[in-house]
């Protein structure tokens, strides 16, 4: 990953705020939408066989096989890891190595700068996966088998924290490379929507648990704390897994796009919605990577918004989602790799 140092808007030529703002709110969106075994890798650092248990992929320099099929890794693609943090207020540290707020949102962008398309892969925070386990000391102290969500648990909250989620993920993803990251707290959503006058939502889940206005089918222009209750309701619903709720994330994203899309925002108003939010975000992007990452964006097409397939369960004290391996591999390979010619 790039260096650690934060990413400021401001940094940007006013001719590239006009172009990129848009995308980087949409993505702002994405991070705050609040609420699988160990990715052994698949082939050795030096090429040759797998470790021991690895999946039934091969590695002959930069060949990959899946099911006898030769693959390589596409070379023009360029991924970042938007995490909804589980947390309230701006982003500090914990000034230790453990925190409570967890990563309640993981949307990794896949951008393809040959084909100009790019691809959302919305990750369930309940995943079980292996993650790493750090010590007072701040090294890796092991692993645990636990929620994906729990990798931001361990670290200070701020980058230690965010550099174990990414090391998560790309485990999870069998080892893809993972670009960079861009963490935000709960709260820079309703600073959003309400700048955009609220979003409206054709509500497709009953939440009157949660808000009476919420019913099922109902059409309503979500505002402030109400968006909120949208996107990461879980517990008294009657269907409460994560599953319901990633789908309610979706409607709100499609919502939230068209609604942007139909403002027409002047560059001063889109930096003082920025200077708003800015206190709850958090990445490793320099403001140059985000400019030629998404420079070029408004002519690229959205390919499509997937999610690992797999089966929810009532854990011990949780829920727990178990993805289907061989589904899995099958769309890391459809979104990583291409057939070798």
């Amino acid at each position: 990953m790039g260096g650690q140092s934060p990413f400021f808007v401001k940094e940007m030529k006013k001719t590239t705020i006009r172009k990129l703002l848009p995308v980087f709110i949409g993505i702002l969106a994405f991070g705050v939408l609040a609420g699988a075994l160990y990715g052994i890798e698949w082939y050795t650092k030096n090429g040759g066989e797998p470790e021991k248990g690895a999946l039934d992929v091969l590695r002959e320099k930069e060949i990959v096989y899946f099911d006898d099929v030769p693959y390589l890794p596409k070379s023009d693609l360029k991924t970042l890891l938007v995490i909804g943090v589980d947390k309230n207020g701006e982003m500090k540290s914990s000034e230790s190595y453990i925190n409570t707020a967890q990563c309640d949102f993981l949307l990794l962008f896949v951008m393809d700068t040959l084909k100009s398309e790019y691809t959302l892969l919305h990750i369930n925070r309940d995943t079980m996966a292996d993650v790493d386990e750090i010590a007072i000391n701040g090294k890796v102290s092991g692993t645990a088998y636990e929620q994906l969500a729990l990798a931001h648990t361990y670290g200070d909250g701020m980058e230690v924290s965010c550099a174990n989620t990414v090391t998560a993920v790309s485990r999870f993803l069998y080892g893809v490379p993972i670009d960079s990251y861009f963490a935000m707290t709960i709260d820079a959503l309703p600073i959003i929507n309400d700048y955009l006058g609220g979003v409206t939502v054709t509500v497709p889940q009953d939440l009157t648990a949660v808000d009476p206005a919420l019913k099922l089918g109902a059409e309503v222009t979500l505002m402030g704390k109400q968006v909120e209750m949208f996107v990461r309701s879980r517990s008294g619903l009657e269907d409460s897994s994560n599953l319901a709720r990633m789908e309610r994330q979706k409607t709100y994203l499609n919502a939230l796009i068209r609604t942007f899309a139909e403002k027409d925002l002047s560059d001063e108003e889109l930096l003082r919605a920025y200077d708003k939010t800015a206190p709850y975000i958090l990445s490793d992007l320099s403001a140059a990577t985000l400019s030629d990452m998404l420079k070029n964006l408004p002519a690229y097409r959205l390919s499509r918004i997937v999610s690992p397939e797999g089966e929810a369960r009532v854990g011990r004290e949780y829920m727990e989602f178990y993805a289907d391996d061989e589904a899995l591999k099958e769309l890391v390979i459809d979104v990583f790799y291409t057939p070798a010619e």
